[in-house]
């Protein structure tokens, strides 16, 4: 049986430079050379361009990977019981060393470095002036350090793969990397994109300068580097005229995809393209590649609504979820659905266990309710919808902001309360001139409040505002809030294990080819 890290850089390499690949074993030191491959900018930049893609796979962010983090947390578990094992493992944190989902994304990303330091490796080689050359190397190195980030967060101590691997045999022995390694890492090539992309990118599926200051002020917040936080995030804030950032006036208009170009608010989003609906899925591309399936994982079962027909009713908010969330906030009403068409006729939630293999609790709505384009064509079940993932937005940089200045100073202050207002302004719709209603909540940050009070307060802001998002997972584990939010009056009681369930298991195949990697405690 081969490493998978070879498998990956030869599937990597074979996709990007379209290498006829007949025979893996026939010259792979040959073949994994970037030497004498890039000879321009542009041929740099196509390389990358492989990368986005593999990033927007099936097996990596199309469903994979973000639905994992919306299990895991406290926001959402399995509706549809006769889903996958795989995933209800992820969600009842009783996952296997084997566990499927971690099978799928854990290859799927270091394929995608192997494929990315390619490309950045190759541009050592190219005669360009740094002005043209090293933009495009950032995008790279962004990229790099957004799925190392991703990893470090779920894994811990991992293969910090910044290199390509010239002699197959290498990979094989590839260390593991403390956690202050990797992170140590995904700073430096944060701190280069930040250098070097540009103020406004030409679209916003690719990173600025202002996408990597927003990933540096995340990664040091939660390494619990406050003052770097702040200052990284308020960065993003003084420079957000010459960003192109605000908040969005309609909140609803985030996750409306009719609407065409991506809202200002959005920092860095995943660009799905759609592609033919119901094929089999492909290693090297084809109908799995950048197809968006959390749609179809997220909507209700029975579901007459729209043309592509029902959802799976996998990732479901528990009732707790939905009740405790004041009925008052608008974004409330944005993020839940609760009444279907079936049989012609309006379902209210409440009765949808009626319909097969459903179950009565109000379903995400930010995904299902407003398919793109090639997910509304005949034939599809939404399971091709070209709907982009929001992957940071401008309200979560004023919340990171807020949240490390209270750490900074001991409390909270008329600034860190304000970056809270500007969200809860918007969500009172005050931001948005057509939106006729005198919504009062929810209220201006009441003055006066202690720092672990506020503290409580900014972490629930992130809550509802990002809500079902694929953050919320990484927040309870870097406030160790597990044992609160999985016990038995959290939103989302479960089995938790400090111990244990803060981690995922390490991709068992590797662990085992490879005697440097050491799977985690409990599996």
């Amino acid at each position: 049986m081969k490493n998978s890290y070879i498998i990956s850089t030869i599937i990597a390499s074979c996709m990007i430079f379209n290498f006829a690949c007949q025979d893996l074993d026939e010259d792979p030191v040959g073949l994994l050379s970037p030497e004498g491959l890039f000879n321009t900018p542009e041929d740099v930049s196509l390389s990358v361009n492989g990368g986005y893609s593999l990033i927007g796979h099936e097996n990596f962010w199309g469903r994979k990977l973000s639905l994992s983090l919306l299990l895991r947390s406290d926001m959402a578990s399995i509706g549809d019981q006769t889903t996958a094992g795989r995933r209800i493992e992820v969600d009842q944190m009783n996952m296997s060393a084997n566990n499927g989902m971690v099978s799928a994304f854990w290859p799927k990303g270091y394929e995608t470095l192997a494929a990315l330091n390619v490309a950045i490796q190759g541009a050592e080689n190219v005669e360009a002036d740094e002005a043209d050359i090293n933009p495009v190397v950032a995008e790279a190195r962004f990229l790099r350090a957004f799925i190392h980030y991703n990893f470090v967060r779920l894994f811990g101590e991992i293969p910090y793969v910044d290199s390509t691997i010239p002699n197959p045999e290498d990979a094989y022995a590839w260390p593991e990397s403390s956690e202050d390694e990797v992170y140590a890492g995904i700073i430096e090539d944060l701190e280069f994109a930040k250098l070097w992309l540009p103020d406004v990118p030409a679209m916003r599926s690719r990173p600025g300068k202002g996408t990597a200051a927003g990933f540096l002020a995340s990664v040091h917040l939660t390494r619990g580097n406050f003052q770097e936080a702040y200052n990284e995030a308020k960065y993003v804030i003084d420079n957000s005229g010459a960003f192109g950032y605000a908040l969005e006036g309609e909140f609803a208009d985030l996750f409306d995809p009719s609407l065409g170009a991506a809202s200002n608010e959005v920092l860095f989003e995943i660009d799905f393209i759609g592609a033919d609906a119901g094929g089999n899925p492909s290693e090297l591309g084809g109908t799995n590649a950048a197809i968006d399936y959390i749609p179809s994982v997220t909507g209700p079962r029975g579901d007459e609504r729209f043309a592509t027909g029902e959802g799976w009713s996998v990732a479901v908010p528990s009732l707790a979820v939905f009740d405790t969330w004041n009925e008052q906030d608008y974004r409330r009403s944005v993020s839940f659905d609760t009444v279907l068409i079936n049989g012609g006729v309006e379902v209210p939630y409440t009765n949808w266990g009626t319909i097969s293999r459903n179950v009565a609790r109000p379903h995400i709505a930010k995904y299902f309710r407003a398919l793109g384009q090639t997910g509304l064509e005949a034939g599809s079940n939404g399971r091709d919808s070209d709907v982009d993932y929001i992957i940071m937005r401008y309200a979560e940089i004023l919340l990171i902001a807020s949240e490390a200045l209270n750490e900074v100073n001991g409390g909270p202050s008329a600034e860190s309360e304000g970056y809270v207002n500007e969200v809860r302004r918007r969500a009172r719709r005050e931001l948005d001139a057509d939106a006729s209603n005198d919504r009062t909540f929810p209220a201006d940050v009441a003055t006066g409040l202690g720092q672990d009070a506020f503290r409580d307060l900014v972490l629930e802001e992130r809550r509802l505002e990002l809500a079902f998002e694929f953050g919320r997972w990484f927040d309870i584990k870097r406030r160790n809030l597990g044992d609160a939010a999985f016990g038995a009056s959290g939103l989302d009681p479960q089995n938790f294990s400090s111990s244990k369930d803060y981690y995922f298991p390490k991709y068992q195949q590797d662990v085992d080819l490879n005697d440097n990697l050491n799977q985690n405690t409990g599996y």
